[in-house]
């Protein structure tokens, strides 16, 4: 396991992402070092070697190495290997899902009758595309084009939850809504998730139907967290995540 000694915080995102810079910026004020990695391109062995800490955010395959070679030489991981690598898969995400008790819309492998969300098997193989192409294929819920995105944070004490309301990327570019309040089945259920698969920062899709039935249709490790409220969370799941001794001095608002 490394130490202090090993360095910085690598975070695996875009560094103009907003959520992830406001925090990065929180970090760097009680003295951690933060360094921002393109997830599109390839992390080598020296830079695994000077971290501390991986934040995982968005994992495409050219990484997979190298967050392999993290695991193997005491380099934490945010979201663990295990987690990262299952639900790369959508077919697994939604059996996850299912797992803890969420309600999923039926899928084919095979264009089906009724109207659908195609989707590639994997996260990192494209968007999903309403009625079009895919290697799968989602029965669509009849509802009005919102998705409601739910949040969960591991803050080292507790899971914190919010929720927001979005236009559909389904039917054009998607615009926020409003924050809303988590609903507490929902909210218990992804808890559920979080600590069945260890995971420390999570995103569920929602759609909801004319019944005003939830519908869980994605589970995102690569959320961005915008418009969440969670920025304090997010500082706090890192910072506890660090080697012991690493994890600077202490700060308040």
């Amino acid at each position: 396991m490394k130490t202090a000694d090993s360095g910085q915080i690598g975070i695996l995102c875009a560094d103009d992402q907003p959520v992830f810079t406001a925090v990065a910026s929180r970090l760097r004020d009680v003295g951690q070092s933060v360094r921002f990695f393109d997830p599109r391109s390839k992390l080598t062995r020296p830079h695994i070697d000077d971290l501390a800490l991986l934040v995982n955010k968005q994992v495409f395959p050219l990484n997979l190495p190298a967050l392999r070679y993290a695991r193997q030489t005491g380099t934490l991981l945010w979201n663990n290997l295990v987690a990262t690598l299952a639900l790369s898969s959508r077919l697994i995400g939604l059996r996850a899902l299912e797992t803890v008790g969420f309600r999923t819309p039926r899928i084919t492998f095979e264009k089906p009758e009724f109207e659908y969300v195609a989707k590639p098997c994997y996260i990192w193989h494209g968007d999903p595309e309403l009625n079009g192409e895919g290697e799968f294929y989602q029965e669509r819920i009849h509802t009005e084009p919102i998705d409601y995105k739910y949040y969960a944070i591991n803050d080292g004490t507790r899971v914190q939850t919010a929720a927001k309301r979005v236009t559909s990327k389904l039917h054009g570019p998607k615009r926020f809504l409003n924050q809303i309040r988590p609903r507490p089945t929902l909210t218990r259920r992804l808890r559920r998730l979080v600590t069945r698969l260890n995971l420390h920062g999570v995103g569920i899709d929602f759609v909801k139907d004319d019944e005003c039935r939830f519908w869980a249709v994605d589970v995102n490790l690569a959320a961005g967290y915008r418009n969440s409220g969670l920025e304090t969370a997010l500082y706090e799941s890192i910072r506890v995540n660090l080697p012991d001794g690493d994890q600077g001095t202490t700060f308040s608002d």
